[in-house]
């Protein structure tokens, strides 16, 4: 089975919201999602906690810690820009090992708190929980 990428309708939103606001933005994460559809490298790089850290790639992944704990597959990514800093947005998204399959389930402001009771949050808990993505 070779691994795919979706994009969740809810990150999809998230997108078109962010078109309208930063519309660099917008396009820069878009192109990442794009590449990383057709490129089996970067897909790899998506479950490599710390792959980027340092600015050592284009972007950055790490697991979103506290769900990860928790046995849910959710991980964040930030994309490096030139020379020194990253976008204001961060992508995050799950990977079903089952189906290996990556979902893109939110595209969030990099000062979103990743607390366990903020809307957000919980958007991207039940989208994993409705994607029937297991936890292990």
């Amino acid at each position: 089975m070779i691994p795919s990428l979706l994009i969740h309708s809810d990150a999809a939103q998230d997108l078109r919201d962010l078109m309208e606001s930063d519309p660099e933005a917008a396009g820069k994460i878009l192109a990442l999602i794009q590449q990383a559809k057709h490129d089996s490298k970067i897909l790899d790089s998506l479950l490599d906690h710390d792959f980027g850290e340092s600015q050592t790639g284009d972007f950055h992944v790490s697991k979103w810690l506290e769900l990860w704990n928790s046995g849910y597959n959710i991980w964040r990514l930030k994309i490096w820009t030139v020379p020194n800093g990253s976008l204001k947005q961060r992508i995050v998204y799950a990977y079903d090992r089952i189906q290996q399959q990556y979902h893109v389930l939110a595209v969030v402001h990099r000062k979103f708190d990743y607390k366990r009771d903020h809307a957000v949050t919980k958007r991207v808990l039940q989208a994993y929980r409705d994607l029937g993505i297991a936890r292990y």
